[in-house]
């Protein structure tokens, strides 16, 4: 039996997918912190296990679900207990790391320190961002409206940037690694994402305007080097899309490239500069 949705057209599987992916996010969101953490832990599990399996190099299941299991406790440390210096313990962050290199020395891997290399840097890679958004916002008391906020501005800056590139783009911005990305786009991008962070000063608060325009340049700047860096990725293993998980739009690494880079670059201004 056929999949109703492939026979849809690529835009009427992206609206779709967009559609109800941001109505679940939405409810999830404006259902408390609990449930917002419960969505962040389900992603990052998504994103884990499609970045493994993006491996050149055979990841066996075990190992996989390890990397993702681990990554979810690196969350929890921080996140879930909400005791960063309890989570930063040299015993709890660096007890996974004998833990592997002893699994590795006994493993049957062809080529154990590639698939341990590929596993780490998915914990740094894909964990941090989720991390951020916490730190984020974990100064003031729980606005949906805020964390809202900091993802409206790297959809406008992606939707400007879009915009602007198809209509004014001509001077490439790195046609080596994103032939289609344009210097016109990146200054679309960051105009609407300006624009969003005006509205969301009046809408949420939180932040003053000044904070939230500073907030709008990070996010599409680093959003722009997070797309660029899963593009670089993507070239380098001769892949279109991450994965297939969400029709019209690729997988998950797709959706949230933009944020393993702006995320945890706003966090750091967040923290030590507002």
């Amino acid at each position: 039996m056929s999949n109703p949705i492939d026979q849809l057209s690529n835009l009427q599987q992206r609206i779709l997918v967009g559609v109800l992916g941001i109505s679940l996010f939405l409810g999830l969101l404006f259902m408390g912190i609990t449930s917002t953490l419960g969505l962040f832990a389900i992603l990052i599990a998504l994103c884990l296990n499609e970045f493994y399996m993006l491996s050149p190099t055979k990841f066996p299941t075990g190992l996989r679900l390890f990397g993702v299991l681990t990554g979810l406790f690196f969350f929890g440390c921080w996140v879930v207990f909400e005791h960063p210096d309890w989570a930063f313990n040299p015993v709890i962050l660096f007890l996974p790391a004998p833990a592997l290199l002893i699994f590795l020395v006994f493993s049957q891997l062809e080529k154990p320190f590639e698939v341990a290399s590929w596993l780490v840097m998915g914990w740094f890679f894909l964990i941090t961002p989720w991390i951020s958004l916490f730190v984020c916002v974990h100064q003031f008391p729980f606005q949906p409206g805020l964390l809202l906020g900091l993802f409206f501005l790297l959809w406008a800056a992606d939707t400007g940037a879009y915009a602007a590139g198809r209509t004014l783009g001509k001077t490439k911005l790195l046609p080596r690694v994103s032939p289609k990305k344009t210097w016109e786009g990146l200054a679309g991008g960051l105009l609407v994402s300006c624009l969003t962070a005006w509205l969301f000063s009046n809408w949420v608060g939180g932040f003053t305007l000044n904070q939230w325009l500073i907030l709008a340049v990070s996010t599409t700047i680093f959003g722009t080097l997070g797309d660029l860096a899963e593009s670089s990725l993507k070239r380098s293993l001769n892949l279109k899309d991450s994965g297939t998980l969400l029709p019209g739009h690729g997988g998950i690494l797709d959706r949230f490239d933009g944020l393993f880079v702006a995320a945890p670059m706003n966090a750091l201004l967040v923290y030590f500069v507002f």
